[in-house]
């Protein structure tokens, strides 16, 4: 009999893509988990038990605030991923007035881009408007006047450009790039449910094996999925992929992780937390030798 979890992602944008093929072509179900999925969710709903498997970047913030987490796989080894676009005639950053933003991960990447454009953001006078919604809506407002640039996330990126809005590179060409994004649970998971764990990293080695040999049912999961996210047809689909696709890893930095941790750590005027303590690698380890 087949064990039921829930699965969360921030959105059902294209950067989750693995986790939807986990679900979609049957490789959870191999491993005899039933899965459905929740947005929106976050870390609080995995503490509170809401979901089992938390898809996204903010666990490690989590753990340095003292949150009982484990990261026991990757899902993607690029960080600062979203992308600075400005309004066509507006000659350079350092004429921007007002930036929108979708939280304060992009106000980081900002920072970073601003700054390899030779422009402090702290002292330029350049304003950040938070909206809510995250990047399609800041896309609408964006055509409806409001704000001279965004920092958007893909396609929404790619619609700017299509729309002659001017790419001024991401956080990840301009930032450290550290591994913010990989899967998270609970120890007491671990301790009370090792076999789920199991089992679902198992499923992720083969689905990331999956999404680099079998690219167009990859992209028919992603359509499937990230429709309301702007991915509605196989031509935006493969744009996505290869700007995404080739990021896509169970495999975990670890001096990535230590630095993200330290940096996390100094941020919040707290000590460096152990990244030998925040990661759970075992499950990789045995998937990737069992499966290799």
């Amino acid at each position: 009999m087949a064990t039921s979890i829930t699965l969360s992602a921030p959105r059902p944008a294209p950067s989750f893509t693995p986790l939807f093929v986990a679900m979609d072509r049957g490789f959870l179900a191999e491993e005899g988990l039933d899965a459905d999925i929740k947005y929106h969710v976050g870390v609080k709903g995995l503490l509170s038990g809401e979901i089992d498997f938390l898809g996204n970047d903010m666990g490690h913030v989590e753990f340095v605030k003292g949150a009982d987490i484990r990261r026991i796989c990757g899902h993607s080894s690029r960080g600062g991923e979203h992308v600075l676009v400005i309004r066509p005639g507006i000659e350079s950053v350092a004429h921007l007035k007002d930036v929108l933003v979708a939280g304060d991960e992009n106000v980081i990447e900002l920072r970073n881009i601003l700054a390899g454009h030779g422009v402090d953001l702290d002292s330029s006078g350049i304003k950040t408007t938070f909206i809510d919604g995250s990047h399609p809506k800041q896309f609408e407002a964006l055509q409806k006047g409001i704000g001279d640039s965004a920092m958007l996330g893909t396609p929404w990126w790619l619609y700017a450009v299509k729309e002659g809005y001017k790419n001024m590179g991401s956080g990840g060409d301009y930032g450290p790039g550290l591994p913010t994004s990989g899967i998270s649970v609970t120890a007491e998971k671990i301790a009370k449910h090792p076999e789920q764990v199991r089992g679902f990293v198992r499923a992720y080695v083969k689905t990331m094996k999956y999404c680099r040999e079998n690219i167009d049912g990859t992209l028919e999961t992603m359509i499937k999925y990230c429709a309301d996210w702007g991915v509605e047809n196989v031509e935006m689909a493969k744009m996505v992929y290869d700007i995404k696709g080739p990021y896509w890893s169970v495999d975990v930095d670890v001096p990535g992780v230590e630095k993200l941790l330290k940096l996390t750590g100094e941020k919040m005027g707290k000590p460096a937390a152990p990244a030998e303590k925040f990661l759970a690698l075992d499950f990789l380890k045995d998937a990737v030798r069992a499966l290799a």
